[in-house]
C-alpha cells in the first residue's frame, strides 16, 4: 500500500476512535492500561493477534486526541495487553481502558 494511502487510513481510524471515546463520555484519567482484543468473523484464516497492532496504535492516538489521557508515553500508558482473537461473527477490535491511578 502506498504510504499516502496508509496515512489516510490511519488518520480516519484515529478520528473514528476519537469520536467513539467522546461518545462513551470516558473521563480524563491520569494513568491507564489498555486491553485489546481483535474480533474475527470466522476461523477461515488463522488469526494473528499482533496483526491488529496498527489499529490499536491508531485507537490509542484517538484516546489521546479525545483527552482521556495526556499522552501515550509511559507516564500515562502503563501497558497494552493483547488478548487472543475472539470469533464473534464480525471483524473488529475491542479496547478496554483500565484506570491505573490508584496503583
Amino acid at each position: 500500500m502506498h504510504y499516502h494511502e496508509r496515512a489516510r487510513r490511519v488518520r480516519e481510524a484515529r478520528t473514528r476512535w476519537t469520536w467513539l471515546v467522546l461518545a462513551e463520555k470516558i473521563p480524563n484519567l491520569e494513568r491507564v492500561s489498555i486491553v485489546a482484543q481483535p474480533l474475527a468473523r470466522s476461523r477461515k484464516w488463522r488469526a494473528d493477534v499482533a496483526a491488529c497492532y496498527p489499529s490499536v496504535k491508531a485507537a490509542i492516538d484517538g484516546i489521546v486526541d479525545a483527552g482521556v489521557i495526556g499522552d501515550d508515553d509511559d507516564s500515562h500508558l502503563l501497558a497494552v495487553t493483547f488478548l487472543p482473537v475472539r470469533y464473534a461473527g464480525q471483524d473488529g477490535l475491542t479496547l478496554t481502558i483500565v484506570d491505573e491511578a490508584g496503583n
